[in-house]
């Protein structure tokens, strides 16, 4: 040892301070930098060095690896500690790797607990440095910037010269421009058993970026205009195995770009409260899942009755017709509908004043959907309340369908044969 030697300087630059340099434990030609100007690394055991993006260009005096975690900790002069999480994906960074159209890299095991702050209102007592990534965090890594119309004429125009005239695109350009949607990158993330449990979407870029997977299902809460549900996804899926692939949406195709790739999610440590297992768990939330849905359109029924019986009374006086006996069957439906309202959201008169109301299926189904919330639950409470709910629902079905789907329908071609003018929803013929 040591009769040889070959210089690693590569092209770092001559008048570039090193400072210390450390290897990768698993793969010897990836190296690492700390040096006067930054952090740099490379692929091929010094022969050339990139700058790690995310750095400043200052001085570090450090680094180190920190194995267990696969994370770069680098020190600056001056300026704190840097880490870069989970630099593992480098040591695929080969030349077939980078040459694919894309590459999706394997995260670490993910980590599966549920985040939370201690932190309060401490105003600017205590510095706190941002946490790592929240679940599965992937690297991907593109050969294609997929800009829209529009950038790819600016960056044209941006090369022009100072003197030279920005030639215009044309209108039918321009309208290309406007009404192109953005491509986007979707990770699409599956169980055991093959089942699409989430699809996260991000914006396809050239060169490396991390996606991260937070660990929920897809937001099962019905969609409508504002609507709400969970903040981020749905409830947090179980620990098990998964597995990711990543597809390019443009112009309405979906291209396979690459994966599946397996990976796995953990609990960091056995709960104070013995739990379901992760079976019940999944069969309680398509349970609820499945109310959910059921819920949201008998409640959308009853919604779009009530637009419907206030839109009929105002078209009914603008139609020369004696509006009595339409009258009479818009009023029937008011009264029913508004006996429907009572059972679901209770007395107008008890919650002006705050008096309690007996609880509907949606108080129930509330509080059964907080059996999704933990890493315990459901509780027997939860499942309770799920099964009152779907009874009390049930219960109501009949007399909602008979607002919607007989007295609306009756009132509303009455109107039309009595010569009414034309009202939203209506259809075409």
């Amino acid at each position: 040892m040591g009769k040889t030697w070959r210089s690693l300087a590569g092209d770092l630059g001559e008048r570039n301070l090193v400072w210390r340099m450390v290897q990768d434990f698993v793969k010897k030609d990836l190296l690492f930098a700390a040096t006067e100007n930054g952090i740099f690394t490379s692929l091929n055991a010094g022969q050339n060095w990139q700058k790690m993006s995310g750095t400043p260009t200052i001085s570090f005096r450090d680094i180190t690896i920190q194995r267990e975690e696969n994370d770069l900790v680098a020190a600056s002069f001056g300026r704190g500690f840097f880490v870069l999480d989970n630099y593992a994906p480098l040591r695929d960074f080969t030349s077939e790797n980078l040459n694919k159209k894309a590459t999706l890299f394997a995260p670490r095991t993910a980590k599966w607990y549920v985040p939370r702050s201690n932190v309060g209102n401490t105003g600017a007592d205590y510095y706190f440095a941002e946490n790592p990534t929240f679940g599965a965090e992937f690297t991907v890594h593109m050969n294609g910037d997929y800009k829209s119309l529009k950038a790819t004429r600016q960056d044209a125009e941006k090369k022009l010269g100072a003197n030279e005239n920005v030639p215009f695109p044309g209108w039918d350009a321009l309208d290309a421009e406007a009404s192109e949607a953005d491509a986007k990158l979707l990770l699409h993330i599956k169980d055991a058993e093959g089942n699409l449990i989430r699809t996260i979407t991000a914006k396809p870029k050239k060169g490396s970026q991390r996606i991260a997977w937070d660990l929920r299902h897809t937001n099962p809460y019905p969609v409508s205009n504002g609507s709400g549900g969970w903040r981020s996804g749905g409830p947090m899926a179980t620990p098990g195995t998964y597995m990711a692939s990543l597809s390019l949406e443009k112009e309405g195709i979906i291209a396979p770009l690459d994966g599946p790739v397996s990976f796995e999610v953990r609990p960091i440590r056995d709960g104070v409260l013995e739990g379901v297992n992760y079976a019940t768990f999944n069969n309680y939330f398509e349970s609820v899942k499945t109310l959910l849905n059921e819920s949201a359109a008998y409640e959308d029924a009853l919604s779009m009755a009530d637009k419907k019986l206030a839109m009929f009374e105002t078209a009914l006086y603008r139609t020369n017709t004696d509006p009595q006996a339409i009258l009479s069957l818009i009023t029937e439906a008011k009264k029913a509908l508004a006996g429907l309202r009572k059972q679901i959201d209770g007395s107008p008169s008890k919650n002006i004043i705050g008096e309690r109301n007996p609880a509907s299926w949606q108080d129930h189904l509330s509080v059964a959907m907080r059996g999704m919330g933990t890493t315990y639950g459901p509780t027997p409470l939860h499942k309770q309340s799920l099964q009152i709910a779907a009874e009390l629902l049930e219960n109501m079905k009949a007399a909602i369908k008979d607002v919607a789907q007989e007295k609306v329908p009756a009132i509303e071609a009455a109107l039309i044969k009595a010569g009414a003018p034309y009202m939203s929803g209506q259809g075409i013929e």
